[in-house]
């Protein structure tokens, strides 16, 4: 299940059956009441972490017989977001009076503000839940301040970290949460989603292939007209090229998008992907239909290390981006590492 309610009803935790282990051992200690003090929900952005968050709360805070009810005024309030003992932390939207809204990152007064609260009893009278979203983003004094209270964990207190990058957090904040990482959801899965939505056809099929299994991105890229007109342009000018003497035209062309630059490497390692994928059989050849026939052809025939070599060059941009190198001379080296492998498949 995606970020938000995707499915056009409301989410239950057995939309989450498709994430398998995960699942199974999840609901295991949610139902016997096994479940730890601290978990850890990672995966990228739209497979479905603040959803399962919340699913959770409803389960913990729950007063129906049959957990989660959905319908009990503490699942209902859960949903809406006005549970009074759940806390939720977000980058910028901090609930410390003592914290600037709009301040970049999750800042130690925010993580204290937190633990004074749950130092507290609970106004139910039952458990607590502390969803922290984007938890990478906790400072460095932040984290510290968490991890002593992870350490010493307070009876009814559940901590439920919601992160992209785990690895950015503290070794030691990892080792104290229970891991949730969510997987690339199945493909049938992401296309009856979609089509709950309204999409179908090829475009559902173009969604799809550059979901990268997160529902939350196909219907959202579904929707963006500007998303399939930069990937046209890209498509035109990056895997479209054949001669060397237009290198300079596409680079300058290029040169004022630059505020565009990660989307640009996010398309062309999407595209780059697609291409294995197909080569692999993990997706249908008619997903790279509007690819030049060189492409296509290396779809059917190419070696894996041709897509390495390829996405290496992608790494590479990255990398010169990082480091200031000025954003034309690195359109104009990606452009020459495409070019390279496309004439080996032109002739």
């Amino acid at each position: 299940m995606s970020e938000e309610n995707h499915g056009g009803s409301m989410p239950v935790l057995s939309d989450f059956k498709g994430q398998g282990a995960l699942y199974d051992g999840l609901i295991r200690t949610l139902d016997d009441c096994t479940f730890v003090h601290a978990y850890l929900i990672s995966g990228a952005a739209g497979m479905g972490k603040r959803t399962l968050a919340k699913l959770m709360a409803q389960h913990l805070l729950c007063t129906g017989e049959c957990k989660p009810c959905g319908a009990c005024s503490s699942c209902v309030q859960v949903r809406e977001g006005s549970h009074p003992d759940v806390i939720t932390i977000s980058p910028g939207k901090p609930i410390s009076p003592d914290v600037k809204a709009g301040m970049a990152g999750i800042p130690v007064d925010e993580i204290r503000h937190v633990i004074g609260i749950v130092g507290q009893h609970t106004f139910v009278g039952g458990r607590r839940v502390v969803i922290i979203e984007r938890a990478e983003k906790m400072n460095p004094p932040a984290q510290n301040a968490l991890l002593k209270t992870l350490e010493e964990p307070l009876a009814g207190t559940v901590f439920l970290l919601l992160s992209e990058s785990p690895e950015l957090l503290l070794p030691t904040i990892v080792s104290r949460c229970r891991a949730l990482k969510l997987h690339p959801w199945p493909d049938e899965v992401v296309l009856s989603a979609l089509s709950a939505h309204n999409v179908s056809g090829n475009m559902a099929k173009k969604a799809l292939a550059a979901s990268g299994g997160s529902i939350g991105r196909a219907i959202s890229i579904a929707a963006d007209e500007a998303y399939w007109q930069r990937r046209r342009d890209v498509m035109q000018d990056f895997f479209g090229i054949s001669a060397r003497v237009d290198v300079l035209k596409v680079s300058t062309a290029w040169k004022d998008r630059k505020d565009e630059s990660d989307a640009l490497l996010n398309d062309v390692e999407d595209m780059i992907r697609t291409l294995m994928l197909v080569r692999f059989g993990k997706q249908d050849e008619g997903v790279i239909a509007d690819y030049p026939e060189p492409w296509q052809r290396l779809a059917r025939e190419g070696e894996l290390s041709s897509f390495m070599k390829l996405m290496d060059a992608v790494r590479e941009a990255r990398k010169l981006r990082l480091n200031q190198v000025t954003w034309q001379a690195v359109v104009e080296q990606l452009l020459l590492s495409l070019m390279e492998e496309k004439s080996k498949w032109s002739t």
